[in-house]
């Protein structure tokens, strides 16, 4: 039996539940914060971060009141359906790789998804989509001294076992769950593990500078390149073809008057551009 569908295995999220049978060597091996209901695992991590908490410190939620997503959106985190997490990391790199870390943790969760039987897209920066339709996101927040990254706090959050009754009517048109997916229910912690694991063997090509291992299996799940793309950006939009991404994960769209745009951050919606 595969074990992501064995709900034999325990569901429950606790420390020891996710210790046992954890193959990773740092990430959530010393300290595991686990909490029935969290206004945010990323304000909470982010707080352990403040008071010098080590590398690999993890955050985990049932459910999260006030789930935060980029540019100051929510997510919605109903009880016991979704995984949400995260965790402290501690690079010791230059700002400038900051938008890396987003694009290395969409191909660790991109990977331990398609472990669980059905196959997901990146969207640039921070979506994961199964069948054009949203199952998860990535929030990425740091504290930069002059040179370097102080610490950053790496989010994840995924509707795992969400019935599309229970997605909110706002976005059923546009949101999934892995169960939706997959067809059958998931193992929370079984995910989780996997995630883990999957995101410390990326995190090594991160921080040795293997970053171009990082963008070609990214590219692999892509769904934005080769697309009309709106980007909207603090004071303007942007209208293009995304054409390609940077050697340093940033996207680089293409407008219709042939000039090329190098994006580090912005919200990407992928349209149908007129002929």
């Amino acid at each position: 039996m595969n074990p992501y569908l064995d709900q034999r295995l325990p569901n429950r999220l606790s420390p020891d539940t996710i210790k046992e049978g954890l193959r990773t060597r740092w990430l959530g091996q010393q300290t595991i914060y686990c909490f029935n209901v969290v206004e945010s695992t990323n304000t909470e991590a982010y707080r352990l971060g403040q008071e010098g908490a080590p590398e690999g410190t993890l955050v985990v939620a049932d459910a999260q009141s006030k789930g935060r997503g980029r540019l100051g959106r929510t997510w919605v985190s109903p009880p016991g359906s979704g995984l949400y997490l995260s965790f402290v990391l501690k690079p010791d790199c230059p700002p400038d790789w900051f938008p890396r870390l987003t694009l290395t943790a969409g191909v660790a969760v991109a990977s331990a998804i398609q472990q669980m039987g059905t196959r997901p897209q990146l969207k640039w920066p921070n979506d994961i989509l199964i069948g054009d339709r949203k199952v998860g996101g990535i929030l990425t927040e740091a504290v930069f001294d002059e040179r370097r990254i102080g610490f950053a706090i790496l989010g994840i959050g995924i509707n795992v076992n969400t019935k599309q009754d229970e997605l909110p009517i706002s976005v059923r048109d546009l949101a999934t769950s892995l169960r939706l997916g997959t067809g059958k229910p998931v193992s929370r912690i079984y995910l989780l593990q996997t995630l883990l694991y999957q995101f410390e063997q990326w995190y090594e090509s991160f921080y040795t500078g293997a970053f171009d291992a990082i963008l070609e299996t990214w590219c692999e799940f892509d769904t934005t390149l080769g697309r009309g793309v709106e980007v909207f950006l603090p004071e303007t939009r942007l209208t293009g073809v995304a054409e390609a991404l940077g050697s340093d994960g940033t996207l680089l769209v293409r407008d219709k008057m042939g000039r090329l745009h190098r994006i580090v951050a912005g919200d990407v919606v992928h349209c149908r551009l007129e002929a």
